[in-house]
């Protein structure tokens, strides 16, 4: 099994039709160094306690090199450092869509928050911060989250969420699942194992995006494009192979079924380059170029069989009609990608379950949620907050 020299060496042959990053690389690590302690201070441990020894280490990942990007077991997405750079620009993204908050959910002095998929862990970082009193846990398939300069109160775990969840039952304050569409074959599983562990009165938060076939913005690209040709594909790669892309997976009735109630949805509009947003088009549009081929190679050539080098052309003449439309001076505006937001409650113990489901539309460059009653979500509410802005990157 390769180690992580060798990890190292194939970051850097790694090859890519896109220009290398100027963003810092982090390299692929983890570690397992406070252990939640579901005792409360109790001094002993039940079944239920968290055995980090049953996280694996990095040197039990398996890694893969295919066409040039460096993959992790079978995952259809990339894990090298262009990835990674992806990762850290669309947070900042997500960020200023969500004026500088991380979470729609209101939290109260929480102990114990989950990020499943957690990535390069920008976002849990930020949460530690945010909640030092908290114990946050990101989970994911790959190590390539940072391990020092973090808080000391944030730790990064290898699991697969599609695996039996080990944490202890009605024990986390929330559990976040951002950008993971296309990553589980059975979401319905997914939802059941988050709200066994969720406390009574905890939540759940999903956050994904339409893809551009599933958008409007499909409509801005001609008939016999490349971007009529690869998109299409790629969704139905995605489904040939048991993991679907879109938003299907946010459907209220799946949290319903699993259990939770005050079911909301949000809708916010992320528009495509500097006409559509001055303060951060470009950047979602540097998230969307380089995600074209992260996305769409290893599904198209594994599961449909298309050739490699013809694959990346493809992908590259993609990310050039996109970068046109998003420059073009008299194309009408419009040019946007809708992000949705999935939020659940499970009942508090003696609670009557009733599912209310309400949908707030964000029409404008940022959207609001409206929580009635004390809502402490740290979207709308900014003080006591500490992130890590652009500049700490």
């Amino acid at each position: 099994m390769e180690g992580a020299d060798d990890v190292d060496d194939a970051h850097e042959h790694a090859g890519s039709v896109y220009a290398k990053s100027t963003y810092p690389r982090i390299d692929p690590a983890h570690r397992v160094e406070h252990p939640y302690d579901c005792t409360n201070g109790a001094g002993s441990y039940d079944d239920g306690t968290i055995d980090s020894s049953r996280t694996l280490y990095a040197d039990e990942v398996e890694y893969v090199m295919e066409n040039g990007r460096q993959y992790c077991g079978d995952y259809f997405m990339p894990i090298d450092s262009m990835e990674q750079t992806r990762q850290y620009v669309v947070h900042q993204v997500y960020l200023k869509t969500f004026n500088l908050e991380l979470t729609t959910i209101p939290l109260n002095n929480p102990s114990y928050i989950l990020d499943i998929g957690t990535g390069v862990g920008e976002w849990a970082i930020a949460m530690a911060e945010r909640y030092p009193d908290c114990e946050v846990f990101g989970t994911d398939i790959a190590p390539v989250q940072p391990t020092d300069q973090v808080p000391f109160n944030v730790e990064f775990h290898i699991e697969n969420a599609e695996d039996e969840w080990i944490r202890p039952p009605d024990s986390v304050d929330l559990v976040h699942i951002r950008e993971m569409a296309g990553a589980f074959s059975d979401w319905s599983y997914i939802y059941q194992q988050a709200y066994n562990c969720i406390k009574p009165g905890g939540w759940l938060e999903v956050v994904d995006f339409d893809d551009l076939l599933a958008s409007e913005a499909i409509n801005f690209f001609p008939e016999g494009s490349a971007s009529r040709v690869v998109i299409p594909a790629a969704y139905e790669a995605a489904r040939k192979c048991g993991h679907p892309r879109g938003v299907e997976h946010m459907k209220h009735s799946l949290l319903e079924e699993a259990g939770f109630v005050d079911i909301k949805d949000s809708l916010y509009y992320l528009g495509i380059g500097s006409k559509e947003n001055a303060s951060w088009g470009n950047s979602w549009l540097f998230a969307i170029v380089t995600g074209i081929e992260a996305t769409t190679l290893r599904l198209l050539t594994r599961v449909l069989g298309w050739d490699p080098d013809h694959t990346r052309e493809l992908c590259a003449r993609v990310a050039e009609e996109v970068k046109a439309l998003a420059e073009a001076a008299g194309r009408p505006e419009g040019f946007k990608i809708q992000v949705r937001v999935l939020t659940g409650r499970k009942p508090k113990i003696g609670e009557a379950v009733a599912a209310r489901w309400t949908t707030a539309v964000a029409l404008g460059e940022n959207g609001e949620v409206d929580y009635s009653g004390g809502d402490d979500s740290t979207i709308g509410s900014r003080s006591g907050r500490t992130l890590r802005s652009e500049d700490t990157m």
